[in-house]
């Protein structure tokens, strides 16, 4: 790279990281202004504490939004500048040639990823946890106000003060919902990420072995990546971050690891860009971004890393124009610790509430084979480095930024292989299979049989430890049965609710119709249905209230002739209070289920 080129990175971290510590200076200041009383803001009445902390949450989140875009602006400018300053790259093919050239080169993944995202989208409706309440505010003005705020989508990550951060979690759902009402649609666009980052992970282990990677490459790590629990927890149901940040963070691993590898700066910055959102989909997440830089400085600087200088080996100014990108990215951690302390942690201390799920910390570690596989890649690769029998990759850095985001989770709230928070783990683990199987089984398949016989191989391997994994517990076909069973039996149990009291009503009846705490309490398809009466059932107080219809607002006790619904609420009905050994079934989804049923009372 030439001299002049790292300027705009240097001034990048200079910048950030001063204005980042006066922002950690000041929110340190205010934290102990508030933990010692003398705000009085403690004293205030609770309607006007809320008040006050929603308008924080409202500024403080525009401000940080209008600081991120700009941030971003200055990257994407200096992106298009850095074209010129590179190698001329070799001209992209026109994406449609592209896709064509895919195709060909890969029928059997084409095929396969083709029946994946069919499945994907048939088995796709508005009946996901979340969105079943999100999705009212998107009808609420019947499509005339598209590109209006969500207010349930903002307030489920920027409204909340218990110390959660993840500011743009969801967001990207939030913007498909000015443009679309479909899920289906929704599906699609999740699709489309989850090939690209299957891709991209391909592409990375290419590079790294200097593109001497077999033919089946692509096919094992579709597979790998397709087929586990956490896949089909983000992809089936696409509602959690984890989808979306394993996207981001296979577009920032692999323009690093081009960096890395050829330093071109355009994809440097790329690199940047890419790691300047990820720390905001999930808090711990800022570990993904900073590490595999951080790794970089570090073994570099040890002379674990050739193409880079080693400390003492240059003059400092030289030392800093070479590593000055990955300083910059390192920088980001200084940015996501003052956007936390102004946007959690300071209206989080003014509500004095304790950190979501505290009681979850260290609570279980649940490691699955491809972990397990995880951590013996880490040390195997860590005793070879450190007897200088191998040099630090792209790959070693992403390995110790997954290793060390895996343990921020079992701090936090536990960590399970099958479950979807470990996705971008899970990802970085199918490149460690991979990578294992390029590096050590490959080659000698290579000399002693053609591409074709290899391939069958590599794929009757996959296929042999995919089987195994579904005997364990908790896997793919698990999950995506689950999801799929529920989404169908709420759709089906409210269709037949629908049916029941429009029935009702047409005879003459009185319909009072009861439900209680699941993810339709908010929901406007319960006040949808024909009744007299809406009778909610809170679990806490153990009382019956009427929602809507006569008497709202009222105590209501159930009376003969009363239907209840339980679509998604369970065995919490009995363990809370209500005796169903007083009510029939007209009609239950699965007798081997506890919920998606309905009763009347006798």
């Amino acid at each position: 790279m030439r001299e002049t080129t790292t300027v705009f990175e240097q001034r990048w971290s200079v910048w950030l990281s001063t204005l980042s510590g006066i922002a950690l200076i000041i929110s340190a200041g205010l934290a102990l202004w508030l933990q010692l009383g003398g705000s009085g803001f403690s004293t205030l009445p609770e309607p006007t504490r809320e008040s006050l902390l929603s308008q924080y949450n409202a500024i403080a989140h525009g401000g940080f939004f209008a600081v991120l875009a700009v941030l971003a602006g200055l990257l994407m400018r200096s992106i298009a500048q850095a074209n010129p300053q590179d190698a001329k790259p070799k001209p992209d093919k026109p994406w449609p040639l592209a896709i064509t050239d895919f195709i060909k080169q890969h029928p059997v993944v084409t095929i396969v990823l083709t029946i994946y995202v069919v499945l994907m989208v048939q088995e796709s409706s508005w009946f996901y946890k979340e969105i079943l309440t999100w999705y009212d505010d998107i009808f609420s003005d019947q499509l005339l106000n598209n590109f209006s705020l969500r207010e349930k989508l903002i307030n489920e990550t920027m409204g909340r003060n218990d110390f959660r951060f993840f500011p743009l979690s969801h967001q990207d759902l939030h913007a498909l919902s000015w443009l679309t009402p479909y899920i289906k649609v929704w599906s699609l666009v999740s699709a489309l990420e989850l090939i690209a980052t299957i891709i991209l992970g391909c592409k990375l282990i290419e590079r790294v072995k200097n593109n001497g990677t077999s033919a089946g490459l692509m096919l094992m790590g579709t597979l790998l990546f397709l087929f586990t629990s956490a896949s089909a927890y983000n992809y089936f149901q696409f509602i959690y971050s984890e989808r979306f940040l394993t996207f981001l963070l296979a577009l920032y691993a692999y323009h690093y690891s081009v960096y890395l590898d050829s330093g071109r700066l355009h994809n440097g910055r790329l690199a940047l860009l890419f790691a300047l959102f990820i720390p905001f989909f999930k808090d711990t997440a800022v570990l993904l971004a900073v590490i595999p830089a951080a790794t970089t400085i570090v073994a570099g600087s040890l002379g674990a890393m050739p193409s880079r200088p080693a400390w003492g080996s240059t003059k400092p100014s030289k030392w800093m124009e070479a590593y000055a990108l990955d300083i910059a990215i390192v920088s980001l951690a200084l940015f996501f610790l003052a956007s936390f302390a102004m946007l959690s942690g300071l209206p989080s201390l003014a509500a004095d509430v304790p950190r979501y799920d505290e009681h979850l910390g260290f609570s279980v570690l649940a490691l699955d084979i491809r972990l397990i596989i995880f951590l013996g890649f880490i040390a195997s690769r860590l005793w070879l480095i450190g007897r200088k029998h191998a040099n630090v990759t792209a790959l070693d850095g992403l390995n110790l930024a997954a290793l060390a985001y895996g343990f921020a989770l079992y701090a936090l709230v536990g960590l399970e292989g099958s479950n979807y928070m470990s996705l971008p783990i899970q990802f970085v683990a199918v490149l460690d299979i991979l990578m294992i199987w390029e590096s050590l089984i490959a080659p000698k398949l290579n000399h002693r049989m053609g591409s074709r016989q290899a391939q069958a191989v590599a794929l009757g391997t996959t296929l042999l430890l995919l089987n195994i994994e579904d005997r364990q517990a908790a896997t793919f076909r698990q999950r995506a049965q689950l999801i799929s069973w529920k989404q169908r039996s709420w759709r089906t149990t409210l269709n037949e609710a629908r049916a029941i009291t429009e029935r009702a009503k047409e005879n003459g009846e009185t319909v009072n119709l009861i439900y209680s705490k699941g993810w339709f309490k908010h929901s406007d398809q319960m006040k949808a249905l024909s009744f007299d009466r809406l009778v909610y059932y809170d679990i806490d107080t153990r009382r019956y209230i009427v929602k809507a219809g006569i008497g709202k607002g009222e105590f209501y006790t159930p009376q003969p002739g009363d239907y209840l619904v339980d679509i998604d609420t369970g065995k919490k009905l009995t363990q809370f209070g209500i005796d169903l050994s007083n009510y029939d079934v007209l009609y239950q989804e699965d007798p081997n289920r506890q919920y998606a049923r309905i009763f009347r009372h006798r």
